[in-house]
């Protein structure tokens, strides 16, 4: 018989009868009953004519040229009900009131056994109405039964693996996406044991690619129990690929996971060496046997029978004798590579780390524990963060403030970037004489409001009035510990500087300036604090110009400017450079300058922080950004200028644009 036969297999989905029509019997109304029974009747009608056929068709196929295809038969289930199966050979089978676009499991088999069940899923396609829809459900392939007889050898001792869940596994190709498609079902079948002689069995179908698998975790506890003695990394389930099924016949399979069973038997001493009896000592991973020790009174020992895979970890709890504490302790034992060998490690107040036997059937161990005394709690942070210009800190037990003269000494807000400026011709005791300034980086304090909450576990601190533009910091410094009655300086408890920017950001509060000591051709300041008068020959000349910003640029996400020309010595110049000062509200190649408005033979004297002279600016922050461009001042009858376009964008999400010109001061 040929190894190809078509299979059709007609599936129709009738539309569920509605819209009948009750008709009671009535003598009296014979005429409207006979009207009524037509009208029901011409519905059924309409709805057997919108039946939604499905047509499916396949090709069986053996998969080795000698498979006997002459009994295949089908069946077909939809919504949990298998149809009765069907010859095929060109038979036909429908199922009534069946809905298109349906899931449905299809199984080919024989009733003589001459190849291997198989079974898909798959789903019909959609049908509209009056359509007549033929769906290709491709080749189905089938194989003749074989079977496969496997032994599993014990690694070393070459004993049988017996009770393992064997299993095959079809390998199937991955097509391409389509719900269409027909999908093999995995065989739901164990092999069978014989123990007499070590054999797995199982039915494969010759010629269908399968593999061979294995429950290997024997225990259920989520580690293999034994691995492939070649091949595998200990947690694949393969025994044997496709490729090799048909070849070996016999695999060896080494323990990795085996179990340790012995009398685990533990003293516990205080410093003096006596034995301690009151403790309470436990073991969670052993698992196959008691969790908690027994003691012995008679030996003083503390005993378990230990029943467990991988390692053993075993808690002793501190406990209290009489007026004495004792610390906890924790022992963890692993196999080695030797049979009956153990690596014991013992963490706690004595450290200790050894190898050990077991010696008919006991381990005996021995652990010391120290005696301790009441310790308060150190405090630790366990949050800090600055919300509106004020700090909020969550503590792990309580504190109060530390105080001097009913006035609170822990909590202080300084002014990070406040600078004094100290001119040579003022009086004052540093010792800064007629021409020289000294200009001094001097965080100032700023009177702060602290409270204490949630029973001294949450602390508070807010300015006393309102803060001015600039940067600033909580520092927190001792803080007595309630509990301990001591003063403690709480390590991170300092907050991250902020920035206060209240003034709204102008472009025309921007400045462009050559740093020549000179604007609009003039001095900017014609003597020094020793009246000695500026004598430059270079102030006034060309110089490199920077974009000098207000610090408002701090309330804004994103500031560009884009130079589209400049005009040097009244001679115009198309031009063009991004200068990017705020990005994602973040400064974005810009500087933070101190400005000092000196005379150019100024001695300018400074500690920590070298502030920027030479500009028309009066003393304080700005932002600067260079332009990469040397320009004159600007000056009557020979201008000095650049024009950008700007772009603007406040935290509150309000855009501005346009185009504006700058003098060069």
């Amino acid at each position: 018989m040929s190894n190809h036969i078509k299979l059709a297999l007609a599936v129709s989905a009738a539309l569920s009868m509605s819209g009948c029509l009750e008709v009671e019997d009535n003598n009296n109304n014979d005429d409207v009953v006979a009207a009524l029974e037509a009208q029901n009747q011409l519905l059924q009608d309409q709805n057997t004519t919108n039946a939604l056929p499905i047509t499916l068709s396949g090709t069986l196929k053996g998969a080795t040229d000698d498979v006997d295809l002459s009994d295949a038969q089908v069946s077909i289930k939809f919504a949990g009900e298998w149809s009765t199966p069907v010859p095929i050979s060109d038979a036909k089978i429908l199922l009534e009131k069946q809905p298109a676009y349906s899931d449905f499991t299809l199984k080919v088999e024989s009733p003589s056994e001459s190849f291997v069940a198989m079974t898909y899923k798959s789903i019909t396609r959609h049908s509209g109405q009056g359509q007549v829809v033929n769906q290709d459900l491709g080749e189905i392939l089938v194989g003749k039964p074989k079977e496969k007889v496997l032994t599993l050898l014990q690694s070393g001792e070459n004993i049988f693996v017996e009770d393992l869940a064997v299993y095959p596994l079809y390998e199937v190709e991955h097509q391409g996406y389509n719900i269409h498609n027909l999908v093999l079902q995995q065989p739901e079948e164990f092999a069978g044991f014989t123990k007499e002689t070590g054999e797995y069995k199982l039915i494969l179908a010759e010629g269908i690619p399968t593999e061979i698998h294995a429950e290997l975790d024997i225990d259920s506890d989520g580690v293999n129990d034994f691995e492939l003695e070649l091949g595998q990394s200990g947690l694949a389930s393969q025994l044997l690929s496709s490729s090799k099924v048909w070849a070996e016949d016999t695999l060896y399979l080494k323990e990795i996971n085996q179990l340790n069973e012995y009398n685990l038997r533990l003293t516990i001493l205080n410093e003096q060496g006596e034995v301690l009896e009151d403790a309470r000592v436990s073991s969670e991973n052993n698992d196959h046997g008691n969790a908690y020790f027994d003691y012995d009174s008679v030996t003083g020992q503390y005993v378990l029978e230990a029943a467990y895979r991988g390692w053993l970890n075993v808690e002793i709890p501190s406990f209290q004798v009489g007026e004495l504490h004792y610390t906890s302790a924790e022992m963890s034992i692993y196999e080695t590579e030797f049979e009956q060998q153990y690596r014991v490690s013992i963490s706690g107040s004595q450290y200790r780390v050894f190898r050990t036997e077991v010696v008919e059937g006991e381990l005996n161990l021995a652990v010391n524990l120290s005696t301790f005394s009441y310790e308060s709690p150190s405090i630790e942070v366990l949050s800090n963060n600055v919300k509106d210009s004020s700090l909020e800190v969550f503590y792990s037990a309580p504190v109060a403030l530390v105080e001097e003269d009913n006035v609170q000494t822990s909590v202080e807000l300084m002014a990070t970037d406040a600078m004094t400026i100290i001119p040579g011709n003022t009086q004052n005791d540093q010792g800064v004489t007629p021409g020289t300034t000294y200009v001094m980086h001097a965080p100032k304090s700023v009177g702060t409001s602290v409270e204490l909450m949630l029973n001294g576990t949450k602390l508070t601190a807010s300015p006393a009035a309102e803060l001015a533009d600039g940067e600033y910091q909580y520092r927190v410094g001792d803080l007595v510990n309630v509990i301990a009655d001591e003063e403690q300086n709480v390590y991170s408890d300092d907050s991250e500087g902020f920035t206060v920017s209240k003034s709204a950001f102008n472009v025309n509060d921007v400045v462009l300036d050559n740093r020549n000591y000179t604007t609009n051709g003039a001095l900017i300041v014609a003597k020094n604090t020793a009246d000695v008068v500026v004598n430059c020959s270079w102030c006034g000349g060309s110089g490199n110009v920077r974009l000098y910003t207000p610090t408002s640029i701090n309330n804004l996400e994103e500031l560009i400017f884009t130079l589209t020309s400049y005009t040097n010595n009244g001679v115009a110049q198309d031009y063009h450079r991004e200068i990017r000062v705020v990005v994602d509200g973040q400064l974005y190649s810009t500087s933070k300058e101190f400005m000092l408005k000196a005379a150019q033979n100024e001695n300018i004297s400074a500690n920590y922080y070298y502030p920027q002279v030479g500009t028309s600016l009066d003393s304080g922050y700005r932002y600067s950004n260079y332009t990469y461009l040397n320009l004159n001042d600007d000056v009557v009858g020979s201008e000095n200028s650049m024009t950008f376009d700007y772009s603007y964008t406040t935290k509150e999400g309000d855009t501005q644009t346009g185009t504006i010109t700058y003098k060069v001061k």
